[in-house]
């Protein structure tokens, strides 16, 4: 969406789904009353505030305002990072047979996780999407609640610091 229309309309834009997002959120116990309602929450998140996708704004709101101070190319990155690699562990992953030992995540949801992650990324940031996408998608792995922060921060860090050393030694 940044790359295409510009980082301020993209601020603008997510912005404003996260003032929808919380404004809905705030209206829900009027809203979950009607039927034609209930289908934008899971069934947890009907009587709690629902932290996962207020993250996954915010993390996409700050990741945006960095990549004016910061690279680019490596911020959008990490953003596909959550948004490809998470989504599409979680679609693939509910249909996987092969679970991790103690978890309900699948090593068929991490796979297209990974793979999505590196090949949606790696226009942007070459060899980078390697090191985002596997660092990325191992937290995501490992992570329990707040995976909607810790997925795309991971990888931003560690196509950094890889980025940092390259240039340092090359």
């Amino acid at each position: 969406m940044a790359i295409y229309f510009g980082k301020n309309v993209a601020l603008g834009m997510v912005s404003s789904l996260l003032l929808l997002f919380l404004v809905t959120e705030f209206s829900k116990p009027l809203l979950t009353k009607y039927s034609l309602f209930q289908v934008l929450w899971r069934e947890s998140e009907f009587r709690s505030f629902a932290l996962a996708p207020f993250l996954y704004l915010i993390s996409i709101l700050f990741l945006l305002l960095l990549s004016f101070r910061l690279n680019e190319s490596i911020c959008y990155a990490s953003i596909i990072v959550l948004t490809m690699g998470d989504g599409l562990s979680t679609i693939f992953g509910v249909h996987g047979k092969m679970c991790y030992k103690g978890s309900s995540k699948t090593l068929e949801g991490t796979l297209a996780g990974l793979i999505g992650a590196i090949i949606f990324s790696y226009p942007l940031v070459g060899y980078l999407s390697i090191v985002g996408g596997l660092v990325g998608m191992y937290l995501e792995l490992k992570s329990k609640k707040l995976d909607n922060i810790i997925v795309p921060f991971s990888a931003l860090v560690a196509m950094l610091i890889v980025q940092a050393l390259v240039n340092a030694y090359i």
